[in-house]
């Protein structure tokens, strides 16, 4: 029987619903190693939420000290406290860095389990459009990974074609395999 027949995957098929419609990461290579970082345009998009928040939680002490309107005190805490978390939670899955260690001969993404680097059979770039009800739609792109086991894992997800492009080859080349690009083939 051959190792074909075991399993059938649908490498055009999208792994993710969403997708971000703008440049989210990038990947850096230093030695044995390659993570996804962070694009500083990402992370100030999330900054201004936790920055906002917090003038104004600070807004809303200054008022609970000089003035008797609780009110209004409470309400800019709240709206505060609110914006303050919402930020914090889009960071947070920025810092989460997954990374390809040679050394260790582990890729980690912080979401599945971790795969052997050598399990790792090739990459696959593909496109979608995601659609939104009351929105515009918009193209987005995924790097996917396959496994000798038959595992698909995203690794990256966005908008910038042309960057995804050269991020896939560089992990491609520092990894030594292959990588496929689905894009050309299909558009969803």
């Amino acid at each position: 029987m051959d190792k074909k027949d075991f399993f059938t995957i649908d490498l055009k098929r999208p792994l993710l619903r969403d997708g971000p419609n703008f440049l989210s990461h990038t990947v850096i290579v230093i030695g044995d190693i390659a993570y996804l970082r962070p694009t500083i345009s990402s992370m100030m998009f999330c900054m201004i939420y936790v920055v906002v928040g917090s003038f104004l939680l600070s807004l809303a002490t200054y008022l609970l000290i000089v003035s008797t309107k609780y009110d209004l005190v409470i309400f800019l805490g709240g709206f505060g406290i609110a914006i303050t978390t919402f930020g914090i939670s889009l960071i947070r899955p920025f810092l989460q860095r997954a990374s390809f260690n040679k050394q260790l001969d582990i890729f980690n993404n912080h979401k599945d389990r971790d795969v052997k680097l050598h399990h790792i059979t090739s990459l696959h770039i593909n496109n979608k459009i995601i659609q939104r009800k009351h929105a515009l739609s918009y193209p987005c792109f995924e790097l996917n990974l396959l496994t000798a086991h038959g595992r698909r894992i995203n690794v990256l997800n966005h908008n910038d074609q042309q960057q995804l492009q050269q991020d896939a080859q560089l992990l491609a080349t520092f990894l030594g395999i292959e990588l496929h690009d689905c894009r050309k083939e299909v558009m969803l």
